[in-house]
């Protein structure tokens, strides 16, 4: 981010496009906007920790993986857990935060690479949010288009490709050095 920073000021001076005070005003917009997501983040992982404190985590992750007996099963069943928590929260991180901890566990009960497993978090977690019509990315794509976001959801392609090729991994326990 910093090198994001700082590469942008560059261009900006370079160009004539920005000026030093404009340049610390977008800064600090851009952590203004980012103070719902903090706020949110922080009492949903506080949440977690009074679940977890509870006995409430090790009994959903008794619950996902009562049936299952091998890998494969049990990276499902994180692609399956993020996949619910990203549909009933339409954030990533807060999706990924929620399901972290019980993917953990899943991934310790079962030998899973935890490379592997942070990757389906994320790519389950993109997947859902890619194609639901009140995620931010439709609804921020349909405000510019001035259109429904469910319309939108008909021409989607990518996040569908993407699931296919993610579960098709899973299923033939791909790549081999992480499986």
């Amino acid at each position: 981010m910093t090198t994001g920073l700082i590469i942008t000021a560059v261009i900006g001076f370079c160009k004539g496009l920005l000026t030093w005070t404009g340049w610390m005003q977008a800064i600090g917009n851009g952590i203004t906007s980012m103070s719902d997501l903090i706020i949110v983040t922080l009492l949903a992982g506080g949440m977690l920790e009074m679940i977890r404190f509870n006995g409430g985590l090790d009994f959903i992750t008794r619950g996902l993986t009562k049936n299952i007996h091998g890998k494969r099963g049990a990276e499902l069943s994180i692609a399956g857990l993020v996949s619910l928590s990203n549909i009933c929260t339409a954030n990533n991180t807060i999706a990924i935060i929620t399901s972290g901890s019980i993917a953990k566990g899943i991934t310790e009960r079962f030998g899973l690479d935890p490379r592997k497993t942070a990757s389906i978090l994320d790519t389950f977690s993109c997947l859902v949010q890619g194609f639901i019509p009140y995620g931010a990315q439709l609804l921020m794509a349909a405000g510019l288009a001035g259109i429904s976001s469910l319309s939108i959801t008909t021409y989607l392609y990518y996040p569908f490709v993407m699931g296919a090729f993610a579960l098709l991994a899973i299923l033939f326990r791909l790549p081999r050095k992480y499986s």
